[in-house]
C-alpha cells in the first residue's frame, strides 16, 4: 500500500458543479463529441469504490450499447490501463486519466473529507465489497478526491449528476443511462 496516497492531493481551483439542467462542461474525447452519455470519476484506482463503479459501467454499457460510457482516473496512464484490465474495464467504456485533476476540476468533482472515505458507512460499504471480492488494489492517486456520476443527454445537457454522500453511495447508473436517453435499442 502506497501511504501517500493517504496524503490530501494539491489543491486546484473547482468550479460549481454542473446541475441537472446546465450544459455539459467540456470533456475531450478524440473521436467524438460528449452526447447521449454517462461520465463516472471515480475515486482513486485501487479503490474498492471505483472497482465496483467500473464494473458497473462495464456491466451497463454491454446493457446499453446506445450510451457512450466514460470513466475518469486521476492516475497516470499507465497504471490506469493496467487497473482497468484487472478490473474488468477494458472495452466497452471509454477511460480517460487525467492525473492533474483539470477535468475533476472542470466538472465540480474535488477533494472529500476523512469522513467521506474513512467514516463508518464507507467502512461498512468496504466490508460489504470485501464479502463480494472486491478489496484494496495497489492505489494511484489520492483517497481524498471524489467520485461524481453524470448523464447528458443528446443535446449536451447534464441530466443526472450524482455526488455521493460517503465514498460507498455508488450511482446507479441505470437511472443515469435512462438520463441520457437510452431508446431501449
Amino acid at each position: 500500500m502506497d501511504p501517500r496516497t493517504f496524503l490530501p492531493p494539491p489543491r486546484i481551483d473547482v468550479s460549481n458543479p454542473p446541475r441537472t439542467g446546465d450544459p455539459a462542461p467540456t470533456l475531450a474525447l478524440s473521436d467524438r463529441e460528449l452526447r447521449r452519455a454517462v461520465v463516472a470519476f471515480l475515486r482513486h484506482t485501487g479503490c474498492p469504490f471505483a472497482e465496483a463503479t467500473a464494473r458497473g459501467l462495464a456491466r451497463a454499457a454491454a446493457e446499453y450499447p446506445d450510451v457512450q460510457w466514460v470513466a475518469v482516473t486521476h492516475a497516470p496512464q499507465e497504471p490506469t490501463d493496467g487497473w482497468c484490465a484487472a478490473v474488468g474495464l477494458d472495452h466497452g467504456v471509454h477511460v480517460v486519466a487525467d492525473p492533474d485533476r483539470s477535468l475533476y476540476a472542470t466538472w465540480g468533482v474535488g477533494p472529500t473529507s476523512l469522513r467521506h472515505f474513512a467514516g463508518p458507512r464507507s467502512l461498512r460499504g468496504v466490508a460489504s465489497l470485501a464479502r463480494q471480492g472486491i478489496r484494496n488494489r495497489h492505489p494511484h492517486g489520492s483517497r481524498w478526491q471524489g467520485a461524481a456520476t453524470f448523464a447528458v443527454d443528446e443535446h449536451g445537457i447534464v441530466r443526472f449528476a450524482h455526488f455521493p454522500d460517503h465514498a460507498g453511495d455508488l450511482p446507479d447508473l441505470d437511472a443515469a443511462a435512462i438520463a441520457a436517453g437510452w431508446n431501449g435499442g
